[in-house]
């Protein structure tokens, strides 16, 4: 496997597991910049890097990875300085390959996974989603995603939206549904970490079977009376009600349509 000098512009949570994924994989990083500049600094400080406060790259950068939040990558790339033989990408999933502003030498890493600050995932376990403007920025994309994650797979900018409207449900909704649970659980008042158990089995059945073959509950059952039930106990929250009708009714609809 080839091994590449390459400089990130953005120090959040993605670039944090990125950068030590693609260090621990032999590869170089050469710099580090951020707007915030104490968390490049910081980042660069780990990986022997160095810290900029700009957008320029150092001259042997084989790779600029841009780490920003998606309303930002086009701004960033547009004010980026480095050399015409440096590949650029972004890491975002809902931004354009065209927001990049090249038509050579650029293209997008997208890793499908959550990310937090100072827990990096086994990148092993990530599948990284790529495009290029080139077959060749392609093939070093497509490397670095087999070198680093659980591979690689070619993936235009249409359906990577697509794929990341996907990630929202399964992530920050699922997270969302969880943060109501708990929220539900105090106001009555029970210890929201008690729900902590069923979170991790929920996320353990899923992956044993599929979510599809796990759900369970009154609306698949097309238990009426329960969902009744439920609602009229949420009647201090009409959000929390009509949340709970649409879910209910979406469910309900989505097995009985199975069944028929």
């Amino acid at each position: 496997m080839a091994t590449y000098n390459i400089s990130f512009i953005g120090a959040g949570n993605v670039a944090e597991s990125l950068v030590c994924g693609l260090a621990g994989a032999g590869h170089r990083i050469v710099s580090v910049a951020s707007r915030g500049g104490e968390s490049a600094r910081l980042l660069a400080e780990r990986c022997g890097a160095e810290w900029r406060r700009d957008l320029t790259v150092p001259g042997n950068c084989d790779i600029l990875v841009i780490s920003v939040t998606d309303t930002a990558v086009d701004s960033v790339a547009a004010g980026v300085t480095a050399g015409r033989e440096t590949v650029v990408v972004h890491t975002a999933g809902s931004v354009s390959l065209d927001d990049l502003g090249r038509t050579s030498g650029a293209g997008v890493f997208y890793p499908l996974q959550t990310f937090t600050k100072g827990f990096p995932p086994d990148l092993r376990k990530v599948p990284f989603f790529i495009e290029a403007t080139d077959t060749s920025t392609l093939g070093i994309l497509r490397e670095l995603g087999e070198g680093i994650g659980a591979g690689a797979w070619e993936c235009d900018s249409e359906a990577r939206r697509q794929l990341h409207v996907a990630a929202v449900f399964t992530n920050n909704f699922s997270n969302f549904m969880m943060t109501t649970g708990e929220a539900i659980a105090a106001r009555a008042g029970i210890d929201p970490g008690l729900l902590r158990p069923l979170i991790e089995e929920t996320a353990r059945k899923a992956l044993r079977t599929g979510p599809e073959a796990s759900q369970t509950g009154p609306a698949v059952r097309q238990d009426k009376g329960t969902v009744k039930s439920h609602i009229d106990l949420l009647s201090f929250s009409p959000q929390y009600q009509k949340l709970y009708r649409l879910v209910s009714r979406m469910i309900a609809g989505h097995y009985s349509k199975d069944k028929g």
